[in-house]
């Protein structure tokens, strides 16, 4: 069994409903205080002098050193031949019919042997 209860209720009601108290003079004194002091700091602002400003805090951080590292591997990498690293061998498992493993010692490959023409010798001739 499912019971559904809709209610369509405007928040100002639903706050004088619970007994919260009305913020929306607070809340419009709140947004008019913030635009006048944005719209001051707006008119001095001048970014050049806050980054200058700031320069230093900005390369001890974090996320700068970070960043800066990660340019340079990048920038380095590029510059440098890619070199493939030695290619490993791994010892393959077989599965016995008990439910263990057991390594496998790696196959070697067999090398064909040159058969190479011998000079006469002195003694042959």
């Amino acid at each position: 069994m499912q019971i559904r209860i809709e209610i369509d209720v405007k928040p100002e009601e639903l706050r004088r409903f619970l007994g919260l108290p009305d913020v929306a003079g607070l809340q419009e004194d709140l947004i008019s205080f913030l635009r006048d002091k944005l719209g001051a700091a707006a008119e001095t602002f001048d970014p050049a002098s806050f980054v200058k400003d700031n320069l230093q805090t900005l390369r001890q951080s974090a996320p700068w050193q970070l960043l800066v590292s990660a340019t340079a591997r990048s920038s380095a990498s590029a510059a440098a031949p890619a070199e493939r690293p030695a290619a490993k061998r791994t010892r393959k498992r077989s599965a016995k019919t008990d439910g263990t493993t057991e390594a496998k010692t790696p196959r070697r490959r067999k090398t064909a042997q040159r058969k190479v023409a011998k000079p006469p010798s002195s003694s042959e001739t």
